[in-house]
């Protein structure tokens, strides 16, 4: 009986050791992939590190270099632009359009038009707005035959015409997952509930407000927290169709963290900018989750 027992003791011994090697690859990966690299690029933006010569410890010198740094305000500026009109035109669109094609017969086909721009690439959407906006390109041709312009104008060559420009690009893009979200938000709401207040007396207008609008309220945090995260982050699109340009005014963080990394090789001062970055996307989805959350 007690050869039994420790028998049956080694298997478990064994079975707990083969679980956790299991999971050994995924914890690997982990370790290798994001949380090493996280830790190295909060080390070298404690350094003058130019990637040709060996790191030197220089302490919060790129953090207040950040402060005095003309580019990084306007980059700064133009990021907190770029949110603001993510969170307000992509979000309202998606929105309509969710609440318009729910109950049309032809509503897959207006799906499957709004989601096409959301599986390509962000480099090929700057290509195809890129000669949207160009001298010579589809807007100009348009604005002249209507008799809007005289003459070609160029669109993406003063600030902030210019990232006001790539925003319809990246909303072009967006708008699709925002609708998606929000169909499956107004899928999940009852009929009954929209028939009970219809019983009540409730026009169209206050059973959206009422009613729909408090019951897309997870769905609608899902998406504020997206197109916050993805505002910050936004890289492809802008450097595709100016590069930060002209004279780095459409400039975002996310550029000017590459731009100073991998183009003027300062990687510490790169890097302090994507601790920045980070701590702020951190810091904003953190603290809207914790309003929400009061709010329930």
């Amino acid at each position: 009986m007690e050869k039994e027992l420790a028998k049956v003791k080694r298997l478990g011994r064994v079975n707990g050791i083969s679980n956790y090697l299991y999971v050994m690859p995924a914890l690997i990966m982990v370790l290798v992939f994001l949380i090493a690299p996280v830790i190295f690029v909060i080390y070298a933006s404690f350094t003058d590190w130019d990637l040709l010569h060996p790191m030197n410890f220089v302490g919060l010198k790129n953090y207040i270099n950040i402060f005095k740094d003309p580019n990084l305000l306007v980059s700064t500026r133009n990021t907190l632009l770029w949110v603001v009109i993510i969170l307000l035109v992509p979000m309202l669109l998606g929105l309509i359009l969710a609440v318009f094609i729910k109950n049309v017969w032809f509503s897959n086909q207006i799906k499957s038009i709004f989601y096409i721009p959301l599986a390509m690439s962000g480099a090929g959407i700057g290509i195809i707005w890129n000669w949207i906006f160009s001298r010579t390109g589809l807007l100009n041709s348009v604005l002249i035959s209507l008799g809007v312009l005289v003459a070609p104008k160029s669109w993406l060559l003063s600030s902030p015409q210019n990232t006001l420009a790539m925003a319809v690009a990246a909303t072009w893009q967006v708008t699709g997952l925002n609708m998606i979200l929000f169909l499956m938000g107004l899928q999940d709401i009852q009929p009954e509930v929209l028939e009970a207040a219809k019983i009540d007396g409730a026009n169209e207008w206050k059973t959206f407000t009422k009613i729909i609008l408090p019951l897309l309220k997870p769905i609608t945090t899902v998406v504020i927290i997206l197109n916050i995260i993805g505002s910050f982050k936004i890289f492809d699109i802008i450097w595709v169709m100016t590069a930060g340009g002209p004279a780095r005014s459409s400039e975002t963080l996310a550029v000017s963290m590459y731009k100073e990394s991998f183009s003027l090789y300062r990687m510490g001062y790169g890097s302090a900018i994507a601790v920045l970055l980070s701590i702020i996307v951190f810091a904003v989805g953190i603290g809207y989750l914790r309003i929400v959350g009061r709010e329930k």
